[in-house]
């Protein structure tokens, strides 16, 4: 943190002696600030007891950007997590307190997350340094801190209704949802297809030390961590991207390829179209992915992770007895990747309701997402089980806007489930046993209240009910969220 805010602070002063004086103070006077301010409390006697039950958090986030100097302009963010200490943290085990809303071991922090220079030549921007990088296999649901990144992005708008991006990112640094996506959303096992590193969590010392969600990280150090002996698994030269957006009147899509030097490469592409059918708006699309590993993958420690025996448990939450092992499973059992995932989403909207239904098919193995992105159209709050292996996933949901009652309220309910088929393993060997099958089934309701007399001021109460087949356990969670953005 200190190098780079040296590295901003001499940028800001190298560009004082290039420009003058008076260039410099233009450019800080013509700069914008902005930001956010966000609570999220957990309704204990509305969670149902075991994980996540319990926390309250306040953040926010603190960004400048200069104005532009002969195309040049510089930007830097500042986020800050900190536990109210309303919760008891001595009293309640650490499964018990949500991880998702704070860092590394359970604690508040604070870290310079976007420092940048950018310089806009034409209709072409080329940005250098921290930012948000927001793609299909990149941009996350967010609690506070957003996966942040690391490298050079150019965004170039030269063609009429076409964005074509290219970059490479050589690290990365989780944000505060990771541990949900690894612990929760992921059943711990598949928290590769749902952001985080396979041995996220286990290195490095502590509890979670290994999260990364309070430094930047090699790519490759993200996804595999690092040998007893503190050697890297994995070297990579980072990820290259390109990204092709076209849109034109009533159609857009897209296409991204994705080359994660020395682990895979994904290909992601989707397409939508709105169209008036009688008196409703409709959105009909469609999207794709396929991912293959690259260079010595299968061969080297990356494959052996995928070939490594994974336990899953059933989670001891109501206090029955030890936790216990429930099957073992391997994610890859010759050490590659190979997954294809597709699916179809249609939306209508009539007058102040909005009913969506959508279909995902993961054909072949995991979906290996390390970088947090989530297109896949049937996921919900704290499910994203169609990225798995041999899973077919439905969701139906419907916004409903109260706004001729109460202006600025929309009530949201989602449906989702899950049908995995799980290859387990004889525990300790190398040999299949049967085919486990995984129905996983989940409920979303959420009432979103923005205030309409204060322009960035929202709250929004959810309550999600959510049965693991993984874990074999049912959770029920409430949250109350409220946000200021200025």
């Amino acid at each position: 943190m200190m190098k780079k805010t040296a590295i901003l602070a001499l940028s800001t002063v190298l560009a004082s002696q290039l420009m003058g004086a008076e260039d410099l103070s233009e450019m800080l006077k013509e700069g914008k600030a902005g930001g956010f301010v966000r609570l999220h409390h957990i309704v204990e006697g509305l969670t149902q007891p075991g994980i996540a039950y319990t926390g309250t958090v306040v953040a926010g986030k603190l960004k400048y950007q200069t104005g532009a100097l002969h195309g040049l302009r510089f930007g830097a963010a500042l986020y800050t997590v900190h536990d109210t200490s309303l919760t008891s943290r001595e009293k309640i085990a650490t499964q018990e307190l949500a991880g998702g809303i704070l860092g590394n071991n359970f604690g508040s922090y604070s870290t310079l997350g976007e420092a940048y220079a950018n310089y806009h030549l034409s209709n072409t921007d080329i940005t250098y340094g921290r930012q948000e990088f927001k793609t299909p296999m990149t941009e996350s649901p967010v609690t506070f801190v957003p996966n942040l990144f690391e490298g050079t992005v150019a965004t170039i708008k030269e063609l009429p209704n076409t964005t074509i991006t290219a970059a490479h990112i050589t690290k990365m640094q989780y944000g505060t949802r990771s541990l949900t996506e690894r612990n929760l959303i992921g059943d711990e096992i598949y928290g590769i297809t749902t952001g985080v590193g396979i041995t996220a969590g286990t290195t490095e010392g502590g509890l979670h030390r290994f999260w990364g969600k309070e430094q930047f990280q090699d790519m490759g150090l993200a996804m595999f961590g690092r040998n007893a002996n503190g050697t890297q698994r994995v070297d990579s030269a980072g990820v290259t991207s390109l990204g092709i957006d076209y849109k034109s009147g009533d159609f857009k899509a897209r296409v991204w390829d994705y080359y994660a030097h020395e682990m895979y490469n994904t290909i992601y592409a989707d397409t939508e179209y709105k169209m008036d059918v009688g008196g409703a708006k409709v959105t009909l699309a469609a999207q794709a992915l396929k991912q293959d590993d690259v260079g010595d993958f299968q061969n080297g420690f990356g494959g052996a992770a995928l070939r490594g025996d994974l336990n899953a448990t059933r989670l001891t939450i109501y206090g029955t007895g030890p936790t216990a092992r429930t099957y073992t499973t391997k994610i890859s059992a010759d050490g590659s990747i190979d997954a294809l995932f597709w699916g179809a989403k249609a939306k209508a909207e009539i007058g102040d309701l909005t009913l969506e239904a959508a279909f995902n098919k993961n054909e072949d193995g995991h979906v290996i997402n390390t970088w947090g992105g989530d297109p896949g159209f049937t996921s919900t709050i704290f499910s994203r089980n169609e990225f798995r292996a041999d899973t077919t996933a439905y969701k139906l949901g419907l916004e409903y806007n109260l706004q001729s009652f109460v202006p600025g309220l929309k009530f949201i309910y989602n449906h989702a489930g899950y049908d995995s088929d799980v290859q387990t393993w004889t525990p300790n060997t190398n040999t299949p046993a049967g085919v486990r099958r995984e129905l996983t089934r989940v409920h979303d309701y959420v009432l979103h209240y923005a205030v309409p007399s204060v322009k960035g001021l929202w709250f929004r109460l959810f309550h999600v009910d959510r049965y693991s087949a993984t874990k074999e356990y049912q959770q029920g969670h409430t949250r109350l969220v409220a946000n200021l953005s200025f």
